[in-house]
């Protein structure tokens, strides 16, 4: 039996080769270390930007597009904490088909995480903790939760929920 899927640049056939089971682990791999990756970026972010710089150059750009970076900026919230709860739903399909307890793990991981990261914050010279941006990374994972779950469980078209459950059909096969 020869099973093949194309996720993204990977392309592989399983035919009880060695080499497409390799490909498989390091893909396993790979998609297990996404959400770890992405924390240390979220950290590595908080560490050096660095909003009083923005500041210095807002002398030379006109006003929209100040007002554009700025919302930008404040949109990121809702989607930082958002795209982390998603990678946290990756790591869980790679070892089983996702459950309402592994959402669960994952929101309140993602929502941890930007507890650390706000506290963070607070010690970061030109940086300050807000309850607000909280706020608002909660709600990021929530509506990511929400677009998840319906998707997964909910509507059998859904191309989100195709795509979630082959990351688990596909590396199970292996």
């Amino acid at each position: 039996m020869v099973y093949c899927s194309l996720y993204s640049t990977f392309y592989w056939c399983k035919s009880g080769k060695k080499g497409a089971l390799y490909i498989v682990s390091i893909y396993r791999l790979l998609l297990r270390s996404l959400p770890f990756t992405y924390m240390l970026l979220i950290w590595l972010q908080s560490s050096y930007f660095n909003p009083e710089e923005l500041a210095s150059i807002s002398s030379q750009i006109n006003v929209p597009f100040i007002l554009i970076i700025g919302i930008l900026l404040e949109l990121l919230h809702f989607i930082q904490f958002g795209i982390l709860y998603a990678l946290f739903i990756i790591f869980f399909l790679t070892f089983q088909e996702l459950k309402p307890k592994h959402e669960l793990v994952a929101a309140v991981l993602a929502i941890l995480y930007s507890v650390i990261d706000e506290i963070h914050q607070f010690y970061i010279p030109y940086r300050s903790m807000s309850g607000i941006d909280l706020l608002k990374n909660v709600v990021g994972v929530g509506l990511l939760w929400m677009i998840i779950h319906k998707s997964y469980f909910k509507r059998s078209r859904s191309k989100i929920g195709h795509f979630l459950k082959n990351i688990t059909i596909v590396l199970k096969s292996s």
